[in-house]
């Protein structure tokens, strides 16, 4: 446990410094509100969904919405394809509405060290497809991520009203666009780093709730803008579970979309 936030307290005084309080940093506040149901099937695959909203409170006020149907399969006891489809729309109070469609495919790795202790990686290709409601601003992003995640289980999530882990996520951003311009309504950002900490909650019959504080960098390609934007954002998620969980061996890989 000390050595887990001995390393958060170290990447935080390490990473934020440089951009949180840089010059040219736009600094953001953002809520996330999401329900994560799962359906687990005997033959170790599960069918799962994200829908949610974000809020950000800023000069540029909106709300986005959000729904990402996905499926995911264990190849063995380590390694697992996904695959999925997101649709966003955003609600802007002062600028044109933008949706976003986005189809993605993923391999993951997960591995149990200890029976606490857990470590697993997920790298992720996606498509971007963005319109603005209005006018013709549309673009196509192509984006890949990569995260790592470090885990440690207090209890099993079996354990009725009990807290089940806390994580750390490290999360990397690299997208490529052909745009040659960014506009306030179709922003394109070519780095983005994630640092999350999490803490998951049991309910009962494989429910649970998990409480995610994170920050959030991301930079413009620098040969168009220099700006950057730091987001400091909260988030909770429920989630609810069906089948067979307990024969699945995708069960508790922390390997969320």
């Amino acid at each position: 446990m000390k050595n887990w936030v001995v390393l958060l307290t170290l990447l935080l005084l390490y990473a934020v410094p440089s951009t949180l309080f840089g010059e040219d940093s736009t600094h953001t506040k953002q809520f996330v509100f999401e329900v994560y149901p799962k359906w687990y099937s005997q033959n170790n695959i599960t069918l799962q969904g994200n829908i949610g909203l974000e809020k950000v409170v800023n000069e540029l006020d909106w709300i986005e919405y959000y729904v990402k149907p996905s499926t995911a399969y264990a190849l063995d006891r380590n390694w697992a394809l996904h695959g999925g489809l997101g649709f966003y729309y955003i609600d802007n109070k002062t600028l044109h509405n933008t949706g976003e469609l986005r189809p993605f495919l993923g391999l993951s790795h997960f591995t149990n060290f200890t029976d606490k202790w857990a470590i697993s990686s997920y790298f992720r290709a996606e498509e971007r497809f963005r319109y603005t409601m209005g006018n013709d601003q549309n673009s196509e992003t192509t984006r890949l991520r990569l995260r790592f995640r470090n885990s440690y289980k207090f209890n099993s999530v079996s354990v009725i009203n009990s807290w089940h882990k806390i994580t750390l996520d490290l999360e990397g951003f690299k997208s490529y666009n052909n745009e040659t311009t960014i506009t306030p309504t179709t922003p394109t950002f070519d780095y983005e780093t994630h640092v999350k900490l999490g803490a998951e909650h049991s309910l009962n019959e494989g429910r649970k709730i998990r409480f995610e504080l994170a920050w959030k960098y991301k930079a413009q390609l620098a040969g168009i803008a220099d700006a950057s934007i730091n987001t400091i954002f909260f988030k909770i998620q429920y989630f609810p579970s069906w089948g067979s969980r307990i024969q699945n061996i995708l069960n508790d890989r922390d390997i969320d979309e």
